[in-house]
């Protein structure tokens, strides 16, 4: 027999109702809401005796990990899941990695074990032998992080670190730190760079994400394990019927929530090679394509679109840093040559110079989250009859090389 609370007189306060137990893999951030209401939601329409209790049901809300991530950034052991099916290279990988995964399970280890990838080894007995899916699975779980590392050096990834855990603001990390001797440690969120650690990493992307790293950056966190274990062995057709349909479960609700927020703005989305905005109104959990990373804003007709990734708030060291190197780069480029350059060069020296402190001044409003960014805004105005491409390059060297100057 089940007990039952009497509800509460006050009208404010929530009303327990029945409904049915989710299973342990189903999102709870489905149910729940930051403000108390006088009537619950409608119930799931299968309710079972064996399989019911008293319980509050909740609107949808913010999860603090959520907050956390809109606010500050992505933790650096969060884009192990959330960037693995970002590019080609990482997502071979965890292709590779899933059906090693599956392969591991097949011989006895148990699922939960993959909960924890760095510590799977735990689960097999003292005089266990180590079976060769496991060593595969560490093999490619080992260069997801290697891929990982490469954005970071070239860029497209941007990591923020604070000298002490409790500092309130970050600073960049330059990507040129990441080819000096430096270890990541993701399961840490820590960087060190030459003896120089960085706490509390956080993460942010250049290109800006698509719809599904987006979904499994900014979804319950305590959920997603399970949803990228199950993806991976559908990729790699390993799963079971059960598997499958709490798959569609999960993904649905990672939808819903993840269209929750683009509906609220606390994330924004913008067409693919433009920086117009898509509508909050557009963002339907049923008028998204995952795979492509597209909405549909007409019937039969579909468009791509990014989602832009938040950074954290940037220390007054930092922004004193790239204050600095704007006065060095002014000076240097106000310098007259020894031997004169051509007239076609010489403006081009002097107009990028101008460039270069304007990417120094987004960057430090935070309009820009690195040099490539601040380039993509500037490049327009670049001198010369070079492609885009060409300008882009030459003012990021440019300005790699007037910051690599600060800096020694």
């Amino acid at each position: 027999m089940i007990t039952m609370q009497p509800p509460s007189a006050s009208p404010l306060l929530p009303i327990p109702v029945l409904f049915s137990i989710m299973e342990p893999s189903a999102a709870r951030y489905g149910h729940r809401t930051p403000e108390p209401h006088d009537r619950p939601a409608a119930l799931p329409s299968k309710v079972h005796g064996a399989n019911r209790c008293g319980a509050v049901v909740w609107e949808m809300y913010t999860l603090p990990s959520t907050e956390d991530r809109l606010k500050n950034g992505i933790r650096l052991s969060d884009c192990y899941h959330a960037f693995a099916l970002l590019d080609d290279w990482i997502e071979a990988n965890f292709d590779g990695m899933s059906r090693a995964m599956c392969e591991c399970m097949l011989s006895g280890i148990p699922e939960q074990a993959f909960d924890f990838p760095d510590k799977v080894r735990g689960f097999l007995g003292p005089t266990d032998l180590v079976p060769k899916a496991l060593r595969e699975f560490e093999r490619y779980r080992y260069a997801i992080y290697e891929n990982i590392k490469s954005l970071l050096k070239s860029g497209r990834l941007t990591a923020y670190g604070k000298e002490k855990i409790t500092d309130e603001k970050w600073q960049t990390i330059p990507c040129q730190y990441f080819s000096l001797e430096c270890k990541i440690s993701f399961d840490e969120n820590k960087v060190t760079v030459e003896g120089v650690s960085f706490l509390d990493v956080r993460i942010t992307c250049l290109e800006s994400l698509p719809i599904w790293c987006a979904v499994v950056a900014y979804g319950d966190q305590e959920l997603v394990p399970s949803l990228m274990r199950r993806v991976g062995a559908c990729r790699v057709k390993m799963a079971s019927k059960g598997s499958i349909h709490a798959l569609f479960d999960e993904i649905r609700i990672f939808r819903r929530y993840f269209c929750s927020l683009m509906q609220k703005e606390e994330l924004k989305g913008y067409y693919l090679g433009t920086d117009e905005q898509v509508s909050p109104t557009l963002w339907n959990e049923h008028k998204i394509g995952l795979a492509r990373s597209e909405i549909c804003i007409a019937p039969k007709k579909w468009r791509h679109v990014k989602i832009y990734t938040p950074h954290p708030p940037l220390n007054e060291t930092d922004t004193n840093t790239l204050a600095t190197a704007t006065k060095r780069t002014t000076a240097n480029v106000s310098r007259v040559p020894s031997l004169p350059l051509p007239k076609t060069q010489r403006g081009n020296l002097e107009e990028d110079g101008r460039l270069i402190e304007e990417m120094f001044n987004l960057i430090r409003a935070g309009k820009a989250k690195n040099a490539w960014q601040a380039t993509d805004l500037v490049v327009d105005k670049a001198a010369g009859h070079g492609t885009i491409k060409s300008k882009k390059q030459r003012l990021h060297a440019r300005f790699q090389k007037a910051y690599k100057e600060n800096s020694e």
